[in-house]
């Protein structure tokens, strides 16, 4: 069997999350060949994050801002394809199957050429015409090059041959996975952290770089997308069961959806000893980046730290993802003064700071299934997390709860249940040992990976009846 793994700006370059999955997925289905196909902006000049499993053949990079203005290999004709392009966006109804049989007849192709046609500038300027009149048109212009330039790259990022793709998203990933999957006949499994449409749609209505005017399309296209994923897919998997309800939105199938949960090395994190030490340490774990909204992790210590001052906030994770952003994580701690207090630890190794840790802090605006979470509950560790993704259903499981929730941004509130916790030894002591058999019993590696494993055969086993 031979899969192959397609992912966004992630894997082998980036740690945690969606990477971390995918390095135990190789790794623990060592039988199985896997590939994998990295599609981000640009060409990254970065090392590996990663030491590469022996079972892992070859790892393809595609850039998504590039074009090939080349007439070579087979050709289409630029006028049918402008021409199902417009009827597309006025189809009120069978949009999706319209937009895979569109995605069928290019996989393979060439078609960057289009861009510089003479068909395609007119129909720019029908639309411009006829909806943005009132826009500049250099700016129009440039905003659809922008949104058509990453969907034809990942068009034409074609996968190796394998049995199975394996997407890690439903957007640019999907539509290489789906050329592989049109192209070599292959199956298609896709796996949802996070759900990327509703991820996309809250980025594009924040977004300041996108003009308002375009964004209501920029959603529609996402979703589109996604939508033709659940319906092309051969098999569907997100973490929990409240990201299948959003999947179920856009008329995912019931019969091809599964939910398979994170899953750790139980034994290795439960084998962890805290090491003594004098002060109360909170754990912050990831990459310091917008998303993990570290600011306001640290402006609850600010709070906390003045009822505790014999306290230490461990900031534990890359800085250089967003070099702007950890600057004024940085400038924040400058101005509370807790340059004592505060330690940005850069890239480390997560189990030499567990034995440190007497609460972890995740101040999230957005999550999946956090594997720090899991990680800290298998350690012992009582957590304080943002009611994102499955971070509540973790932390207030039924059969026993592990830590506090409280709303994303609310530092007064993560100060408060942290200092309820400092206060408070025996609750920590019980919260971690709700946690440590919460992850036993739920969410352990062995069980994640025996659930991959057979989703695979049994998707490759109905493509070998099918043939």
């Amino acid at each position: 069997m031979r899969v192959c793994l397609i992912v966004e700006g992630t894997y082998p370059y980036i740690t945690g999350g969606v990477s971390s999955w995918i390095q135990m997925i190789i790794e623990n289905i060592p039988d199985v060949e896997f590939d994998v196909v990295h599609l981000a902006p640009w060409k990254w000049s970065r090392p590996f994050s990663y030491k590469m499993p022996v079972n892992l053949k070859s790892v393809y990079e595609y850039p998504l801002f590039s074009v090939d203005f080349k007439k070579d290999g087979e050709m289409l004709d630029e006028k049918e394809i402008v021409r199902n392009i417009r009827q597309l966006l006025f189809l009120k109804e069978s949009r999706v199957e319209f937009f895979s049989n569109i995605l069928r007849s290019v996989s393979g192709k060439h078609i960057d050429y289009i861009l510089q046609s003479k068909t395609f500038w007119q129909f720019l300027v029908d639309i411009y015409e006829r909806y943005f009149y009132e826009e500049g048109f250099p700016s129009f212009y440039w905003t659809i090059i922008g949104f058509v330039l990453p969907i034809l790259s990942a068009i034409q990022s074609i996968p190796p041959k394998a049995d199975i793709y394996h997407s890690t998203t439903t957007g640019y990933a999907v539509l290489s996975a789906l050329s592989g999957k049109y192209i070599h006949k292959g199956k298609l499994i896709v796996t949802e952290h996070g759900i990327y449409h509703r991820e996309r749609e809250i980025e594009i209505i924040k977004s300041t770089s996108i003009q308002e005017i375009y964004k209501k399309t920029w959603i529609e296209i996402f979703r589109l997308i996604s939508e033709t994923a659940y319906q092309e897919c051969d098999a569907l998997t997100t973490l929990f069961e409240k990201n299948q309800l959003f999947q179920f939105e856009l008329n995912a199938d019931i019969r091809k959806s599964r939910v398979i949960p994170n899953g750790i090395d139980v034994k290795k994190f439960s084998a962890i000893e805290p090491v003594e030490h004098d002060t109360f340490n909170i754990g912050m774990i990831g990459r310091v980046v917008p998303i993990k909204d570290v600011i306001t992790g640290i402006k609850a210590f600010d709070i906390f730290v003045k009822k505790h001052p014999n306290s230490k906030l461990y900031i534990i994770g890359p800085t250089d993802e967003d070099e702007e952003y950890y600057q004024r994580c940085v400038d924040i701690v400058r101005l509370f003064n807790l340059e004592e207090k505060v330690i940005f630890t850069g890239r480390a190794n997560v189990l030499d700071y567990y034995p440190l840790i007497d609460v972890l802090l995740i101040s999230s605006i957005s999550e999946g299934q956090p594997l720090v979470q899991l990680e800290a509950m298998a350690s012992g560790i009582p957590v304080v997390v943002t009611n994102v993704g499955n971070c509540p259903e973790i932390a207030l499981d039924p059969d026993g709860q592990s830590g506090f929730v409280v709303e994303p941004k609310d530092y007064q509130a993560m100060a408060e249940k942290l200092d309820v916790l400092a206060s408070d030894k025996h609750l920590c002591k019980t919260f971690g040992e709700n946690g440590r058999k919460i992850v036993q019993e739920k969410y352990n590696l062995e069980k994640m990976i025996s659930e991959y494993r057979r989703l695979y055969e049994e998707v490759l086993s109905s493509a070998i009846q099918n043939t």
